[in-house]
């Protein structure tokens, strides 16, 4: 198999619970040896998240293929074995509240002193300036501010949380393509890089396909006028005769001429955006079960797709056949790479400190030193 395209990066990743995780595992996914750096005694908090909060098994989910070294480093001692083990990484993710990281001796400026051409990445809430810059929160609220919240509602009705954490998912993608550009920039002019990146950035970016009717052509930007966030009844949600959920999503007259030849209503060819014919279509769907109207449509260009729930995911034929899957003894056990094109065999998330002592006796720290720094709760290490 061809090498891992991040091959030889090491990442140090600081970060907790979500957002950063997922970042450091898309970058571990493309071959990046990611060490976790945990402190001691709870380590990375989603390791012991409620289940009952939703929250069961994401360390796991997030944390494949990583090692991780548990150590103080807040700690002078364990700051010490923080900033020899920066001065053989690539790149540094920290999660922390802006400021927190120079508290404790082990920001940018002072890595870049010792290691100059460190990728050094701040990913927090809403950034490091601004007025927002130490203010707590979480999802839900940067969809907020965004404006993506507010995009998820009916009319007349609140909006509606997100399926997905939007937020942590978008911001964390958006940090990981930063990372990259700058290890391509290094590579070309020797340099380091500082990168402030906020989760708020993930969702503002996200907005920008709206924006343009915003200030391009007075488009107002809302789920009722908007034509693809159901302003268009020919790209919209319709109920089934069982209760369940059809997708509509047709843009092109051939599809939306595809579709009318279909149900039999040859009178709508014409009405393709005419915004008063969702009754109509709503009645045509209720017509038939769900799966009917799925093999009604089966190759066609009407583009009508189930809702699916999760486990119909798991099971649906193109996810199967992407491999997006991944099993144990016949078991779907949680989700692969999204990487089709270098997918290998990933460990599993590591255990609390599992791989101190390998990593910290790989800068010179001897053994009895390491039996100290364990006693003393400077480091964890499994034994």
């Amino acid at each position: 198999m061809e090498s891992s395209p991040l091959a030889g990066i090491r990442v140090l990743d600081l970060s907790r619970l979500l957002p950063g995780p997922y970042l450091t595992q898309l970058l571990a996914d493309l071959g990046a040896e990611v060490i976790k750096i945990e402190t001691p005694r709870l380590g990375d908090y989603a390791r012991i998240s409620p289940p009952e909060m939703g929250l069961g098994g994401m360390f796991e989910a997030v944390n494949r293929g990583k090692k991780s070294v548990a150590v103080n480093y807040r700690n002078p001692r364990g700051r010490e074995i923080f900033l020899k083990l920066a001065a053989t990484a690539d790149v540094i993710l920290e999660g922390f509240k802006p400021g927190s990281v120079k508290k404790w001796g082990i920001d940018y400026e002072t890595v870049r002193a010792i290691k100059p051409d460190i990728i050094y990445c701040s990913l927090s809430g809403y950034g490091q300036e601004g007025p927002y810059r130490d203010r707590a929160g979480h999802d839900l609220n940067y969809v907020a501010v965004g404006g993506a919240l507010g995009l998820n509602a009916r009319p007349s009705e609140a909006p509606v949380p997100y399926g997905l954490p939007v937020a942590d998912l978008a911001g964390g993608m958006l940090a990981a393509i930063a990372i990259l550009g700058a290890l391509i920039g290094r590579g070309k002019n020797g340099r380091g890089m500082y990168l402030d990146m906020a989760l708020l950035d993930g969702v503002i970016s996200w907005m920008t396909p709206l924006a343009g009717g915003a200030f391009f052509s007075g488009l107002g930007i809302s789920a009722a006028s908007h034509p693809l966030l159901g302003g268009l009844p020919c790209f919209n949600v319709y109920e089934t005769a069982d209760g369940r959920y059809l997708t509509l999503a047709v843009i092109e007259p051939t599809f939306w001429a595809d579709f009318c030849q279909r149900v039999a209503r040859p009178d709508l060819l014409s009405r393709q955006f005419d915004r008063t014919i969702g009754s109509e279509l709503a009645a045509i769907f209720r017509q038939k079960t769900r799966a009917e109207w799925q093999e009604l449509f089966a190759g066609s260009e009407a583009c009508v797709e189930a809702v699916n729930s999760f486990e119909e995911m798991l099971a649906h034929p193109q996810v199967q056949a992407r491999g997006y899957v991944h099993k144990e003894d016949g078991r779907p056990v949680g989700m692969n790479s999204p990487f089709v094109f270098g997918r290998r065999g990933m460990t599993s998330a590591p255990a609390l400190g599992e791989h101190t002592c390998a990593v910290i006796h790989g800068l010179g720290v001897g053994e009895e030193e390491l039996e100290e720094l364990s006693q003393k709760g400077v480091i964890r290490m499994l034994k």
